[in-house]
């Protein structure tokens, strides 16, 4: 659904963005990062920020130019920067906008990256109970608790359901649109399971161990990384901070300088929250569960 503003791009740029030849880039990715809008109107939101982008730039040259020279003495050397901002923030804007597909759709794998051993626990128990793939796939999309993965098991119901899409050919279509290469795979092998007469049952019950048993590991060496960083930590952010704070200290008792006053201020206000913001920061981006 869109909203006021992206109609308006649309209005304006839709017919040329449906031209456009990042249609189906930007398609596939819009699918992947499970964001329903047209590509045509989100090439259209695309451009129209970077118009926006550009018309703040010339506002900026405008300012600098017959503005703030009034008030304030400006140095030369910054028009060399304000000169090029017009292209500078019309680039930055379209390529921010277009990459916001792409970042969701990386936040999504991750996702179903973390949530698929534990949906695939819920899948075989449902086969052992002789469900069909329909009614899971169904009864999935019914439990939020398992992220994005209920979402892609929504998304597969309603092709079957609504769209009245065989069960294999609505399996093929998640397989390309998912962003996350093991619940990619898992499709892949149901597909195969089923064309080639195989017990499913069987196929979810092994998987549902497979992916068990890889989320174990993941976790392990998760928590030996998050050993190993503990101890960086300690040393990093703990010990060395203290030992420069007691050396400084002693420094300026003996007539250290004035430098020594703002190193210590740089090292309690700046450089010891960068490094706590630093490995914040590595410990989520290698976290496994989001």
């Amino acid at each position: 659904m869109l909203t006021k503003y992206q109609a308006l791009c649309y209005k304006i740029f839709g017919r040329k963005a449906a031209k456009s030849t990042q249609i189906e880039y930007i398609k596939r990715t819009l699918e992947r990062a499970f964001m329903e809008v047209r590509p045509e109107a989100y090439i259209a939101f695309a451009w129209m920020n970077g118009v926006l982008g550009a018309v703040a730039g010339v506002i900026i040259i405008i300012l600098y130019l017959l503005v703030l020279p009034s008030f304030i003495s400006l140095p030369p050397k910054l028009l060399a920067i304000v000169i090029p901002s017009p292209i500078l923030l019309a680039a930055l804007a379209y390529f921010i906008t277009m990459m916001i597909p792409e970042s969701r759709a990386n936040r999504r794998k991750k996702d179903i990256d973390a949530k698929l051993p534990y949906a695939l626990n819920f899948i075989a128990a449902m086969s052992t109970a002789g469900i069909t793939p329909a009614e899971i796939f169904k009864s999935l999309a019914e439990q939020p608790v398992y992220g994005e993965v209920h979402k892609e098991a929504a998304w597969i119901y309603r092709d079957i359901a609504i769209f009245n899409i065989d069960i294999i050919t609505a399996l093929r279509n998640a397989a390309n649109r998912t962003p996350s290469i093991k619940f990619q795979e898992f499709i892949q092998g149901a597909i195969t399971t089923i064309t080639s007469g195989g017990d499913l049952k069987k196929y979810f019950l092994a998987k549902a161990e497979e992916y068990t048993r890889e989320n174990r590991r993941v976790q392990k060496e998760f928590l030996q990384t998050l050993g190993v960083l503990a101890e960086s930590y300690v040393t990093v952010v703990v010990a060395a901070p203290l030992f420069l704070i007691i050396m400084f200290s002693v420094m300026a008792l003996f007539g250290g300088g004035p430098s020594t006053g703002l190193i210590m201020y740089l090292l309690a206000f700046v450089m010891l929250p960068l490094a706590n913001l630093g490995f914040a920061l590595a410990i989520q981006s290698m976290s496994p569960e989001v």
